[in-house]
């Protein structure tokens, strides 16, 4: 009996296997050559093969048959020459997890569900000369099995044409979104694709991974290494799947995370933005400064877009955030990223980007568009002259009779999520204004002069620090704009100069074309008691839409039904009609959100706490460092503004480091006491 040496794929374990011969079995009929019409038949011990390739197409098709997935497991190697002359085929649900792939505690490995229950079923092929045999089977599984249907969808019955690789490629190179669906039609359907979206997402993570190159990595951890050597505000963080390679990071430098105290009440996560030459998403954490101006809370690049990614992104983003979450979250109509903010902020406002969702209205509604030309109007009104629910669902309804699309799927699926994205559904939650803005157009204009695909990971780092740099020298430019002129003034209301020195210049440009347009609304009053009078607001020469502000009379606070100031965080023509027929003549102090004002940044940075910005409780030395050199970011800044500025801001340093050197002496005098006492 000669003897052969079995090696585990991976080296783990040696054994010896003997060499037995066996009885030839070539005449049996390759399962599925025709339309069976009995059960398919099973392996047989003897049965030959002229290669392992005819083989291992002969047990896929079995198992497809059965409804089971398999894996390949040990080959037995020559002691002779080391050719392979056994292979062992395994039912993929054979044994159990390795402890190594266990997530524990806070590890940042890639984990999935468990699929492994210890199936015994297998399948032993033996080479004797050139032709394989099958020299043990193992039938029984103990596990449910699949239909031959349902079993398609299994790993190892999932397979993509060289046709549909290269489509994909193309695809993906171009940007392209939707690459399923395509394939799915140019295949013939979704039965005969052979793959599923998880298969593409693969594949293509496969294709980026070839091309990330070891010395690209080593890169990226090099520049963030060097930018928190720098500045130790600054936070980053990587993800490895199961084999150690880098598949996502993230990071923020230490203005955005200040940026984040300061305006972190609503913010965007945009997948959908720009992908680098790696094909890679690069995605923004955006919100709005006091300015109107789109901000960076941090970056990531991700190497998919699966749920597993999103929710590492997200709950590494938070923790750089020192746990405090935002109000409200902007998104695209994305199923990956909506799971994983259910996790991750399962307290927090949910919304969907309304321009994404409506800038899909010519692609799935162009055959009614084109039948039907006021349909496009009577949609756009439907979701924003809405004001309740209860006339959206009356105008919605209407819509759907009138065209007869209850059988739209698109217009089914965007209804489903109406509590999303729908003004009349979401006005009652802060979004400062990012929900109706062209707020990827934003990012376009952002990164536009310095980020595009082909950009190679080597400038791609410098280059996004380049625009960051260029984005906060256009806010410096607004600071020193408002700060050193006067809007000019359209009306002679007391209220409009007090505004004009608390808002930012934007700001009080948008408050004012609402004070101004109040001119044009007229005020019935229809309920009234001794405290509240409820008054209909509508304009002059129009019966409708009719707006219904209650006001409080010695409070002076008011509501109104459009919700403006709830969502926007700026009061309403409305309500202002109503203060100026009531003799309000300044803005009440509760109506001035301090995030909009000059001093949005002045006023929160004062109240930074130790505490709030390093997330902990004790005032260690690193914290302590942290603390000052984030208040002396603003410092900096203001510092820079002109010749003036930087003499004083150098005067003061000089002034605070004396006193901190009087204040070493005093503490080493008391030292000294304590220590003779």
């Amino acid at each position: 009996m000669a003897g052969h040496e079995m090696t585990d794929m991976d080296g783990d374990f040696t054994m010896v296997v003997s060499n037995d011969t066996h009885v030839s079995a070539l005449d049996v009929k390759p399962l599925n050559s025709e339309p069976p019409s009995e059960p398919p038949l099973e392996p047989i011990e003897g049965m030959e093969f002229k290669s392992f390739e005819e083989a291992k197409s002969y047990y896929t098709r079995y198992a497809q048959n059965k409804g089971f997935s398999f894996r390949m497991g040990r080959v037995t190697k020559s002691r002779t020459n080391g050719m392979i002359i056994g292979q062992e085929i395994l039912c993929s649900k054979e044994g159990f997890r390795a402890k190594k792939y266990v997530k524990q505690g806070n590890s940042s490995l890639i984990t999935h569900d468990e699929t492994r229950v210890g199936c015994k079923a297998r399948l032993y092929l033996k080479k004797n000369n050139d032709i394989w045999i099958v020299s043990r089977f193992v039938s029984d599984h103990n596990h449910q099995l699949f239909s031959p249907r349902s079993a398609q969808s299994l790993r190892v019955h999932r397979k993509k044409t060289k046709v549909q690789k290269t489509l994909t490629d193309v695809l993906d190179e171009s940007g392209l979104g939707k690459t399923t669906s395509i394939l799915c039609t140019e295949s013939g359907g979704i039965d005969n694709f052979g793959s599923s979206q998880q298969d593409v997402i693969n594949y293509l993570s496969v294709q980026r991974q070839k091309q990330f190159e070891n010395r690209d990595a080593q890169l990226m951890l090099s520049y963030f290494k060097n930018c928190q050597l720098k500045n130790t505000g600054f936070f980053y963080a990587f993800q490895m799947d199961a084999e150690g390679k880098l598949t996502n990071c993230f990071w923020v430098d230490s203005r955005s995370r200040v940026a984040y105290k300061y305006f972190g009440d609503v913010v965007t996560f945009d997948p959908t933005y720009l992908k680098n030459k790696y094909k890679t998403p690069f995605v923004p954490i955006t919100g709005v400064n006091h300015h109107q101006q789109s901000i960076l809370f941090g970056c990531a690049l991700l190497w998919d877009e699966a749920v597993e990614s999103f929710d590492w992104l997200l709950s590494t983003w938070l923790e750089a955030m020192n746990g405090v979450c935002p109000k409200t979250v902007i998104t695209d109509q994305h199923t990956a990223i909506t799971n994983a903010v259910a996790r991750v902020f399962p307290k927090v406002n949910h919304h969907y980007c309304m321009w994404h969702i409506e800038e899909k209205v010519p692609e799935h509604m162009n055959h009614i568009c084109h039948g039907h030309s006021e349909f496009k109007n009577h949609f756009y009104k439907c979701i924003h002259q809405s004001i309740t629910i209860e006339e959206f669902e009356s105008e919605w309804e209407a819509m759907i009779d009138k065209y007869g699309l209850q059988d739209n799927q698109w217009l089914v699926k965007i209804y489903s999520v109406r509590s999303k994205w729908i003004p009349a559904y979401v006005h009652h939650n802060f979004c400062a204004g990012m929900s109706t803005t062209h707020r990827s157009e934003s990012m376009n204009m952002f990164f536009k002069d310095f980020l595009n695909s082909s950009t190679p990971l080597s400038k791609f780092l410098t280059q996004y620090e380049k625009a960051l740099d260029a984005r906060y020298n256009e806010e410096r430019e607004k600071t020193v704009k408002t700060m050193n002129s006067k809007p000019l003034l359209r009306t002679l209301y007391p209220m409009e100069e007090e505004a004009s020195k608390i808002y930012t210049g934007k700001l009080f440009e948008i408050f004012q074309d609402e004070l101004v347009g109040s001119q044009m609304f007229t005020t019935e009053k229809v309920e009234f008691s001794d405290e509240v009078a409820t008054y209909k607001v509508h304009e002059i020469y129009k019966e409708k839409p009719n707006y219904h502000v209650a006001f409080h009379v010695t409070s002076k606070e008011a509501t109104c039904t459009c919700q403006k100031f709830e969502s926007f965080g700026i009061l309403c023509r409305h309500i202002l009609t109503v203060f100026l027929k009531k003799k309000v003549h300044y803005l009440p102090s509760q109506y001035v959100l301090q995030r909009w004002t000059r001093n949005a940044k002045k006023e929160n940075f004062e109240g930074l706490t130790i505490e709030e910005f390093e997330g902990g409780n004790k005032a260690s030395s690193t914290s302590l460092f942290n603390s000052v050199m984030v208040r002396s970011l603003e410092f900096s800044e203001r510092a820079s503004w002109s010749k003036k500025h930087h003499d004083i801001a150098i005067q003061c340093l000089q002034n605070a480091i004396a006193k901190l050197d009087l204040l070493e002496l005093e503490e080493s005098n008391e030292e000294s006491v304590n220590l003779t006492s």
